[in-house]
C-alpha cells in the first residue's frame, strides 16, 4: 500500500498540521484568533471521532484468513482489543467534542480587544493621600 494517498497519508498530514498548530497557538496574533481556532478544533474533533468509529467498524469486520492469518490467536485477540479500545476512544472523542463546544460557546461571548488598551497611569502617592 502506498502512503502517497489514502488514509495513511491523510493521517500523516493531520499529524503534521496538529504539530504546526500546537506550535502556532503559543502566540496568537489577535485575541479573536482563539475563538476561530476553537471553532476549527471543534469541527476537526468531530472528524476525528468519526474516523475512530470507522476504524472500530473496520476492525470489527476483520476476518481471519483474509485480514490476518488463521489460526492465529494472538492476532484475533489483538483485533478484539483494538475494537474494544476504539469503541472507548470514540466515546471519549465525543465527550471531548462536547467539551470543546462548551469552550467555543464561552469564547463566543467574549468581546475580544484586537489591540491592548493602555493602562491608565496610577496616581502618585501624594495625590492619593491628599498631600499634593
Amino acid at each position: 500500500m502506498s502512503d502517497t494517498n489514502g488514509p495513511r497519508r491523510a493521517a500523516q498530514q493531520m499529524q503534521e498540521a496538529a504539530r504546526y498548530l500546537a506550535r502556532a497557538t503559543r502566540n496568537l496574533e489577535a485575541p479573536s484568533d482563539s475563538h476561530a481556532v476553537l471553532g476549527s478544533l471543534l469541527e476537526t474533533q468531530g472528524f476525528i471521532a468519526q474516523t475512530i468509529r470507522e476504524l472500530a467498524e473496520w476492525h470489527r469486520a476483520a476476518v481471519a484468513g483474509t485480514h490476518y492469518p488463521r489460526p492465529h490467536n494472538e492476532s484475533a485477540r489483538g483485533v478484539m482489543t483494538a475494537v474494544s479500545e476504539l469503541d472507548l476512544a470514540a466515546q471519549e472523542a465525543d465527550a471531548l467534542q462536547e467539551t470543546l463546544s462548551r469552550a467555543h460557546g464561552g469564547s463566543s461571548v467574549v468581546s475580544w480587544l484586537e489591540t491592548p488598551v493602555p493602562e491608565s497611569p496610577e496616581p502618585d502617592a501624594s495625590a492619593r493621600n491628599g498631600d499634593g
